[in-house]
């Protein structure tokens, strides 16, 4: 037999041992003493215990800190905080209040379109309407159009009025003492040219109806030669009507200003915010940063947890491993 047969002969035979060796084998390891049992680590009690503290730590941290941060936001708010207007600018505003209106007036004796537009803030929107109303109608003048809505917080009234160009300027003042006077804006536009210009126009017109007249008056002239006359009479004095309403319509509009107010009611007074304390705004912080570490936190949960669970995994391998391994040794 050669001693590869060989070798696999003896691998394939089991021989059984004698009750005197295991009788030994297991004095032998009855004999040696047991090892004692290894320290485990006691996670539990060490989670009850690191949790709560992790917890305290973090909230005394975050209102340290929120404390800290409002002290510092209190003192950078005071070094900024804006210093108090001028004596000046409140002797202005008062002096504004009861100003009247100023506004150019117009050329006399020349043909002028006068436009003023006055904003005022009022005190009562209905009353300063009413008056204005009144003011317009004592100097002659009219109203062209009113355009009036008013609510609960604010209110305003548009007002377009004519008024004579030589009472304009008092009308000006009297409206002005309604209120304050937020804006003012006044335009003058000559047409005084435009006014000589057509009253040249009438004056020909006229000169060629006297000399058309003065034509017709001769008994020699012939019947077609008078008719072509008549004819150029008629058209002339058709031009002359024309021209006449034409030039009276802009008389008449340049004789009576217009005056736009704008009445506002003044907003209500706005009560200042309340600024919180140093508590409160110490609390406010420490919440901010206890929600920043909340999303800290939830975010190394959400990256880690993957990462603890194959790590529990391997460790519950390597165990199951351990423990097979250590009964396959005892079974032989």
């Amino acid at each position: 037999m050669s001693q590869p047969e060989l070798l696999e002969q003896i691998r394939a035979t089991r021989l059984p041992a004698s009750p005197e060796l295991r009788g030994r084998v297991l004095a032998l390891a009855s004999a040696v003493p047991a090892a004692p049992p290894r320290r485990r680590w006691p996670a539990r009690r060490t989670a009850l215990v690191l949790v709560p503290a992790a917890v305290v730590i973090a909230v005394v941290g975050a209102l340290v800190a929120g404390l800290a941060d409002s002290g510092r936001k209190r003192s950078v708010e005071s070094a900024q905080a804006p210093r108090p207007l001028a004596r000046d600018a409140a002797t202005t505003q008062e002096k504004t209040h009861g100003a009247a209106a100023e506004s150019v007036p117009a050329s006399a004796g020349r043909a002028q379109r006068y436009e003023s537009e006055l904003t005022l803030k009022v005190a009562s929107l209905s009353s300063a309407t009413k008056r204005a109303l009144q003011l317009t109608r004592s100097y002659r003048g009219y109203v062209r159009s009113v355009d009036y809505g008013s609510g609960t917080a604010r209110g305003s009234a548009d007002l377009v009025v004519r008024v004579p160009v030589g009472r304009v300027q008092a009308a000006l003042v009297s409206f002005s003492a309604l209120g304050e006077i937020v804006a003012q804006h006044t335009s003058i536009e000559d047409v005084q040219p435009a006014v000589d210009r057509r009253f040249r126009q009438l004056q020909a017109i006229r000169d060629r109806i006297a000399k058309l007249q003065a034509q017709l008056e001769d008994p020699a002239l012939a019947s077609d030669a008078r008719r072509t006359l008549e004819n150029r009479l008629v058209a002339e004095r058709r031009r002359l009507v024309v021209l006449r309403r034409v030039q009276a319509a802009l008389l008449r509009q340049v004789s009576l200003a217009t005056v736009s107010l704008s009445l506002r009611s003044a907003a209500p007074a706005v009560a200042a915010p309340r600024r919180p304390g140093r508590i409160e705004r110490a609390l406010d912080r420490s919440g901010s940063i206890l929600v920043g570490e909340l999303q800290v936190a939830v975010y190394v949960l959400i990256v880690g947890a993957p990462l603890l669970v194959l790590l529990a995994l391997v460790l519950a391998a390597a165990r199951t491993w351990r423990r097979s391994a250590e009964a396959r040794l005892l079974s032989r």
